[in-house]
């Protein structure tokens, strides 16, 4: 006993170890229910090949056995309703509940839910003959009232009226076409939405590369919208969509199913078992395979559920619902993709564009990662459209007013900084040391500005801006003082012009393009990606590069000495400040650490006082 307890546990270890290591052996997404006849079915009644299989009404299950040649229809309960003699070789049910069969591609038979026969259409072609006797496919009907016929000898869809008067090829197919090759299945969802699987052209010298088969879906127009797969070298003997656009993909030569979402991505696949030849879904999301003359039942697992119902709940509006149900997934398998893409779609439907490129991007869905992009520009073009306006009829106003005023101010101060700057700043040494300090204050106000408006489409700047325009004026009057005095200092020790005050004025001179042309840059951050944040930060370089160019210039300028001197100047000026602000820093840093002192020294003895 001892012995086999001891085996059972190590049995039992292993199987935990396989299931760690390898976690996918342990996830199923479908699970076998059982048979769906009933045990009170007659033994006798029973198909012997079940050839199609189509859900109707109330989950009435219409199915066709070619062995015998007849169609039966069976109650949700798994009882037989009806049956009767057919040649049929393929049926189908439309959105009405309508029972469509074909046979020998051309004769055309509907019957109601009951299984009583309606009309007879005679489907008119202007193809040989031989097409329709050799035709072996799918069939499908749409709401209206069209039908769609697959031929597997010709490889194309060709659509009938409900009179059967031929109206054309959906995809003609061949070996010269540039869309599908060799179409061998059609099905139509509920929305009217129509579901082709074929394979994708492929011009190689190898013979036996393997077939890639993809299903598009298609408009009444024929126009592609999604595309699920491709699949490698399968042969489609089902295809259904459930009423969430979820497709399911039967391939007969491996017995696996296949189930897409409706954005296209993989949402599982598992093995059915030999001998699946047709699939049907109920409408409570339970999947009916047949295999030789019986029909097994397979339900989803807990996982499929929440995806389900995320879906429904998206579809029907419910966006905090289907976020939960989303997030309920995630908490069983992180790591699927087309979870992380559904959660980005609702996001997106919220209009919560930051969140959604979150989730694109763990779905790696860079389709909707650009759209979400596009969308999120536009909504900040409306929505501030009204704010630029206005901004816009300000500036005309001001223009129109105070023009002379303005242009004189720009041309005189400012203006020729940009293409005049020795002549501006040679002006500017004659002006009053209060023109540098409004310099200077509109310096730390742009700056302050540019950090609060500098933010980037889903990823904004966080940055706490209390009190920052008066740091930043603190910390550029300190720069200032230190810069000017020292480009001052280095001047008059190689006998430079300069005066302190000139020196103080053209210093603060050169920041101008940076106060011009800073703002507006932070403004259009605001249009970029975190991902193109380069180009802005290129931008801020090229300013500060500018502002540099110029103080060399200011050099020559302002202290008037040999082109070797001035370059000699500027560079000791810049070691200087560098210096200068590493000893401003480090004794700000022992300046708080002894505050810090005093407040640690003054919070103990308050303690104290107060008996803590």
């Amino acid at each position: 006993m001892i012995r086999h307890n001891s085996t059972a546990r190590t049995i039992l270890i292993v199987v935990l170890f396989i299931l760690i290591i390898f976690p996918g052996y342990a996830r199923a997404d479908y699970f076998l229910s059982g048979g769906f006849f009933s045990s009170e079915a007659n033994i006798r009644k029973l198909p012997l090949e079940v050839s199609s299989i189509a859900f109707g009404p109330e989950d009435r299950l219409c199915l066709l056995d070619k062995r015998e040649g007849k169609i039966q229809i069976y109650s949700s309960k798994g009882l037989l309703i009806r049956e009767f003699k057919s040649n049929a070789d393929a049926i189908t049910i439309d959105p009405w509940g309508y029972l469509y069969t074909v046979t020998d591609g051309i004769n055309v038979e509907v019957f109601d839910k009951d299984g009583n026969s309606v009309r007879k259409i005679l489907l008119e072609s202007k193809e040989p003959r031989y097409e329709f006797i050799s035709y072996s496919g799918f069939l499908s009907v749409d709401e209206r009232g069209y039908i769609y016929i697959v031929s597997a000898s010709s490889g194309k869809v060709s659509v009938y009226s409900p009179s059967g008067v031929y109206a054309g090829d959906l995809i003609k197919s061949g070996y010269g076409a540039s869309d599908l090759t060799m179409v061998s299945a059609v099905t139509i969802d509920s929305k009217g939405n129509i579901y082709v699987a074929g394979n994708l052209p492929r011009i190689t010298a190898n013979r036996f590369e393997p077939n890639l088969v993809v299903v598009k879906k298609l408009s009444y127009q024929g126009y592609a919208d999604t595309v699920f797969g491709p699949l490698t070298n399968i042969f489609v003997g089902g295809m259904v969509v459930d009423n969430l656009g979820n497709l399911y993909l039967l391939d007969t030569s491996s017995c696996n199913i296949y189930k897409f979402d409706k954005r296209g991505a993989m949402v599982t696949s598992f093995f059915a078992g030999r001998g699946a030849s047709c699939l049907a879904i109920r409408s409570d999301g339970y999947l009916a395979i047949g295999y030789g003359g019986e029909i097994r039942l397979f339900h989803p697992s807990r996982l499929m559920n929440f995806i389900d119902k995320a879906n429904k709940a998206l579809l029907d509006g419910e966006y905090d619902t289907a976020i939960n149900y989303w997030n309920e997934a995630l908490r069983l398998n992180n790591y699927l993709k087309f979870i992380h893409s559904g959660l980005g779609e609702t996001y997106l439907y919220m209009k919560d564009y930051r969140n959604a490129l979150g989730e694109f991007k763990l779905a790696e869905d860079r389709t909707r990662y650009s759209s979400t992009i596009v969308l999120y520009r536009k909504e900040i073009f409306y929505r501030y459209i009204l704010l630029w306006g206005i901004l816009f009829l300000v500036i005309l106003n001001a223009i129109i007013l105070w023009g002379k005023k303005l242009f004189f101010l720009f041309n005189n101060i400012i203006g020729r900084m940009l293409y005049s700057p020795v002549r501006a700043l040679a002006e500017v040494k004659k002006r009053d040391i209060l023109f540098g300090v409004i310099l200077i204050v509109s310096l730390a106000l742009i700056d302050a500005l540019n950090r609060r408006f500098v933010n980037y489409i889903f990823q904004p700047t966080l940055e706490d801006i209390n009190y920052i325009f008066l740091r930043r004026l603190l910390m550029f009057s300190g720069l200032w003082l230190v810069s000017g005095t020292v480009f001052y200092g280095i001047g008059e020790i190689f006998d430079g012009m300069g005066t302190w005050k000139q020196c103080m004025l053209t210093t603060v001179m050169c920041f101008v393009p940076y106060i011009i042309f800073s703002l507006p840059l932070s403004l259009i951050s605001n249009l970029l990606t975190f991902q193109e944040k380069v180009y802005y930060d290129y931008a801020q370089q090229g300013l500060m590069l500018w502002c540099v160019v110029l103080f060399f210039v200011n050099v020559y300028t302002t202290q008037q000495l040999s082109a070797g001197k001035n370059l000699l100047v500027f560079s000791l000026t810049a070691i200087g400040l560098v210096f200068s602000i590493s000893i401003i820093l480090f004794l700000q840093g022992v300046n708080r650490e002894i505050w810090a002192f005093i407040k640690d020294v003054y919070l103990e003895i308050s303690y104290r006082l107060v008996g803590f």
